[in-house]
């Protein structure tokens, strides 16, 4: 971790990041807004200066910050894990939102898939308590590396190199997928209990789709698209002919219609927005 002791106002400027992602969010929970003003950013991004990339910048590209004061990063902007491949740590307030729709409850289980280096599996651990589980996946060896040198400090969270969309992590209450996906993984919808929640981003080719939140309720599934996204694909769950049905669907229009996810056996009909192979995203109420 970084020496706080040259920022005394350290502690302050991290409330006020916290409150910044609370309304840019539109958050909820306030053990959100209180986890991102005591989880220390920087301990998960290296040594500074470091790539901050904004979204109003005018030009666009990465700004070096001018030196290591961590409070650069207690603002709502993307900061770079690996510039050269513009991989960055995430958007605050969009993760933040995510969070926020899991409806995490103090003890729960949650896998989060597509870690990066551990800092929103902080955030979510956090959210959990000392009681919960955590089991934060990323297939990329070296990030996952970081991430668990990062995350030693939380007992309740497990770091795992592997794939995130074949992994079985056993039962968990909710599921936080970190990465672009063209069709739902029978894993995700296997663990999760009951009244368990999953939100994940459903993208095309170019990294653009909306994020779908799906919510068990026995025997059926509400589901509902909750914003659009632009993120990194997820490794190793690429399929043409999956990504082929879901460009279709975008294009049909409509998505804002999907009620639920139906894992039954049916002829495609009417109501079906997307009619994959092992699950459907339906217009028709569960």
């Amino acid at each position: 971790m970084v020496d706080n002791q040259p920022y005394p106002d350290l502690d302050l400027q991290r409330r006020w990041y916290a409150e910044e992602i609370r309304w840019n969010a539109k958050l909820q929970s306030e053990r959100l807004v209180k986890a991102f003003a005591t989880v220390p950013r920087e301990g998960f991004l290296g040594r500074g200066p470091w790539h901050i990339l904004s979204a109003t910048q005018p030009g666009g590209g990465y700004t070096k910050t001018s030196d290591a004061d961590p409070r650069h990063l207690s603002h709502n902007v993307l900061v770079a894990i690996d510039a050269r491949r513009s991989l960055n740590n995430g958007h605050p307030s969009f993760l933040a939102s995510l969070i926020d729709q899991l409806n995490l409850r103090d003890g729960e289980a949650v896998y989060h898939v597509g870690c990066g280096t551990g800092y929103y599996s902080a955030i979510i651990a956090e959210m959990v308590g000392e009681h919960g589980r955590v089991v934060a996946v990323e297939a990329d060896k070296t990030l996952a590396r970081r991430a668990r040198r990062n995350l030693k400090g939380y007992r309740q969270v497990e770091v795992l190199s592997a794939d995130g969309f074949a992994h079985d992590p056993g039962q968990v209450d909710a599921i936080l997928v970190n990465a672009g996906v063209t069709h739902l993984s029978p894993v995700w919808l296997k663990i999760l209990k009951a009244d368990g929640r999953l939100v994940v981003p459903l993208t095309l080719k170019n990294g653009g789709g909306q994020v779908l939140k799906a919510t068990q309720s026995k025997p059926s599934w509400h589901a509902r698209f909750i914003s659009s996204v632009g993120i990194y694909h997820c490794v190793g769950t690429k399929s043409r002919s999956a990504g082929s049905r879901l460009r279709e669907a975008f294009a049909s229009g409509g998505a804002e219609k999907v009620r639920s996810l139906r894992l039954d056996a049916h002829e495609r009909n009417r109501n079906c927005w997307l009619h994959g192979r092992g699950f459907c995203l339906s217009r028709r109420s569960s």
